[in-house]
């Protein structure tokens, strides 16, 4: 999954992935640092890449059961802004 991050907005290139190994990059197309943080229906962070920056590309490889779960940029109150999008993920 290609996650695109810029003021203040995520776009994965899915919304929808199948059970287990989730390997996710994050693309900085903005101006300010970004990260991408994925976090299960319990709020509890499951995986993240770390910061970001402009222009970089990042990445985290996580297990996932089927469920929903949210992507969140936690970076200076991102998130607070609109940086978050859920995802579905779905048994194979």
């Amino acid at each position: 999954m290609l996650v695109f991050a810029r003021e203040h907005r995520l776009a994965p290139s899915r919304r929808t992935v199948p059970a287990g190994r989730l390997i996710a990059q994050l693309r900085n197309i903005g101006e300010d640092d970004h990260d991408l943080v994925v976090r299960d229906a319990a709020g509890r962070v499951r995986a993240t890449t770390g910061v970001v920056r402009p222009g970089g590309l990042g990445r985290l490889t996580v297990r996932l059961a089927a469920g929903r779960y949210d992507l969140v940029c936690t970076v200076g109150g991102h998130e607070a802004l609109g940086m978050r999008v859920a995802i579905r993920v779905t048994r194979r």
